[in-house]
Formats: structure tokens, C-alpha cells, sequence
């Protein structure tokens, strides 16, 4: 299935995110030492901010195109769920069964094979009965923690959206509140130095979301800093290094991190704006990554060179994420598209559609 362009390089973003994180989780399954950019965050850390960061901006794009709750929820459903679901019955009853120490009856009558389903409604769970209990880490599956918070954040945008924080005449009152919300998380709490700040990670998402935030907020004032970046670049890159130089580095990530992404994300580079011609195969990489690494592993062993085990990883993985997306995600997106607008008016219509002349269009 060939796609169009989309005359942005958001795809490429988002592979180059998923990249990351797959690359990070390598040195992870393993029990190695993972690079930590900036000295704060791993690596796969910052391809999950960089995640949340387009997140925000493209999530609130659809809701200012289409403000209608029914829709809104449908498409985020459809976007997220099939594929969801799919590896979790991949990793249930293919790759449990294959490499479970257990016998097959031992594994299938196990409650926790079976409790592992309740993955389908975001209970997210990371063993399975006798399956990778020899690898260095016993999780199946440590990416897919990050959905739940994710689609919590969905609903605080649908929130927002539904009581009019989206609406052009409501986005300084957005503004006030996102940067307070930055305050809090990273002044007052400072998550960086708070030693009870490890509830907010993964489970609560604070900070994850505060990215999340940060790409919604840049939407709605996408004209604007748009026609500032230079400017606006400058100033946020001063402030990331008085943040630094003032000990907090989570917050000079912060302040900086999001905007150059959704610039470049926002931009029209040659070859890199054609990246997502045949698909986008970062959600697959993404779902698929951790559990193919642990899967190699509990076959292969560990006593390979990293850069030739990623590789091994990145190649089942992007062959896993093409199926996934061409078998799966695109027939889902077509029910998308088949929702249509219909009467924006009914069940939450918050805002006026706007489409900003000055940058390329964001996708649903």
C-alpha cells in the first residue's frame, strides 16, 4: 500500500523515536549500561519524550480539525488498540507457547497466560508463565507501559477541548495552564531532585505528559512561533542553559527538547518528508521491538557484539512493524476515515476547525 506524502517529516521523526527506544532497550535486555543523553535520561527515555512531544502536537490537531467527541475517541481508539492487541495475542499464543519453560497444558492453564489479556483493556502486564525466565530480564514486553499513559492523556486533551481550552480566543488561558503545570512538575515537585518523585514514573506519567502538554500547547500557536522559530529557539536555548547550569537539567530538557522536534517535525526536508511514502511503521517498531529483542536473546543467547544483535533486532522488528501496519493499522486507519465529520455540532463540538496556511498539514 503506497501513502502520499505528507510534505512534513513527522514519519521520519517518529521512526527515528522508535529507533532510539529500540536501540536503548538492547543495552536494557541485556543488564548493560544504557547511554544516557545529556547525562540525565537514557536513550530509550528520549525516544519516548520525543514520542509524547509529536503526540501532543498531532492529537490536538485532529480534535482542532474535527471537535467532536464521538470521533475523536473512535480514531484515537482505532489508531491504538488493533495493534495493541494484536501483539498481545502475538506474544499469548505464538511466542509464549514457543519458548514457555513450561509444558504447553502447564502454560495454558495457567491463570497469568490468561490474565495476560487483560493487556486488551490497558492493564498492562509484563510476565508470561515460563516464558524469557532465562534471559537476563524476564519481561516480555517493556515498552507497552507507556500506552495507558499515553491514552490518559488523550482524555485530558479531549477534556480540555471539550470545555473550549482548544479555541483560539482560549489558548493564552492553555498557555497559563501548561506552564504552570511545567512549574509545578519541574520547580515546586522537582521531579529531578524530589526523592518521592518515583510515583510519578511510569505509572502517574506526570512528565511524560508535561511533553504531551508542551506539543498541544504548540499547536494551538503553531502561526505564531512559526513565524518566530529563530527567535523563539534562541530564547528557549538561554533558558536551557540557565535551567542546567541551575541544576536542573530535567527542566533544560524540557524547555527545549519539544520545540526543536515539532520544528523539525513541522519542516519539509527532501528525502526525509517522503519517509512515510509506504506506511508508518514506527507504532509496529515500537510494539514489537522489546519482545523480538527478548525473543533473540532467549535463542541466541547475549554473547554478540551489540551493534550486531540491534541489528538482528531492527530487522525482524521492521519486518514485524510492515506486516503490522499494512495487515492491521492501515485497514485500521480506514475505518477512520470512514467515521467522517457528520455534524460537528453534536456530542462536544468545542472548537472551529482552523488550517494554518503557513505550515504543512499534521495528520490525524
Amino acid at each position: 500500500m503506497m501513502q502520499p506524502s505528507r510534505s512534513n517529516n513527522f514519519d521520519f521523526v517518529r521512526l527515528l523515536a522508535a529507533g532510539v527506544v529500540l536501540c536503548g532497550h538492547q543495552f536494557a535486555v541485556c543488564l548493560r549500561p544504557e547511554p544516557s543523553p545529556f547525562g540525565l535520561i537514557t536513550l530509550g527515555t528520549l525516544g519516548v519524550l520525543i514520542f509524547f512531544s509529536i503526540s501532543g502536537y498531532l492529537v490536538a490537531q485532529s480534535w482542532v480539525r474535527d471537535p467532536h467527541v464521538l470521533r475523536f475517541a473512535s480514531k484515537r481508539f482505532l489508531r491504538i488498540w488493533p495493534g495493541l492487541a494484536v501483539v498481545t495475542f502475538v506474544a499469548a499464543f505464538v511466542i509464549g507457547p514457543a519458548v514457555t519453560s513450561l509444558s504447553l497444558p502447564g502454560y495454558f492453564g495457567s491463570p497469568a497466560t490468561w490474565g495476560y489479556l487483560t493487556q486488551l483493556y490497558l492493564n498492562i502486564k509484563y510476565v508470561l508463565p515460563g516464558v524469557f525466565e532465562h534471559n537476563p530480564v524476564s519481561v516480555v514486553n517493556g515498552s507497552l507501559w507507556t500506552i495507558p499513559i499515553e491514552v490518559r492523556w488523550y482524555g485530558v486533551l479531549l477534556v480540555a477541548g471539550i470545555f473550549g481550552l482548544l479555541h483560539k480566543k482560549m489558548r493564552f488561558a492553555l498557555l497559563l495552564g501548561v506552564v504552570l503545570y511545567a512549574i509545578y512538575i519541574y520547580g515546586i515537585f522537582d521531579v529531578q531532585h524530589n526523592p518521592r518523585a518515583a510515583f510519578l514514573r511510569p505509572d502517574f506519567g506526570c512528565e511524560y505528559g508535561s511533553y504531551f502538554c508542551y506539543g498541544v500547547l504548540m499547536n494551538s500557536f503553531r502561526e505564531e512561533w512559526h513565524r518566530y522559530r529563530l527567535l523563539l529557539a534562541g530564547l528557549l536555548s538561554g533558558l536551557a542553559v540557565l535551567l542546567a547550569a541551575a541544576h536542573h537539567g530535567y527542566a533544560a530538557i524540557y524547555a527545549l527538547l519539544p520545540f526543536l522536534v515539532i520544528w523539525f517535525g513541522t519542516s519539509s526536508t527532501p528525502v526525509l518528508r517522503d519517509f512515510g511514502r509506504y506506511g508508518d511503521f514506527s507504532y509496529g517498531i515500537y510494539i514489537y521491538a522489546f519482545m523480538v529483542q527478548q525473543f533473540l536473546i532467549s535463542i541466541l543467547g547475549i554473547d554478540h557484539s551489540y551493534w550486531a544483535a540491534v541489528s538482528a533486532s531492527a530487522v525482524c522488528t521492521l519486518g514485524l512493524a510492515v506486516v503490522s501496519w499494512h495487515f492491521v493499522e492501515a485497514p485500521a486507519m480506514t475505518l477512520k476515515r470512514h467515521l467522517g465529520r457528520g455534524d460537528a455540532g453534536r456530542l462536544g463540538m468545542a472548537n472551529t476547525p482552523v488550517s494554518p496556511a503557513s505550515l504543512p498539514p499534521a495528520v490525524d
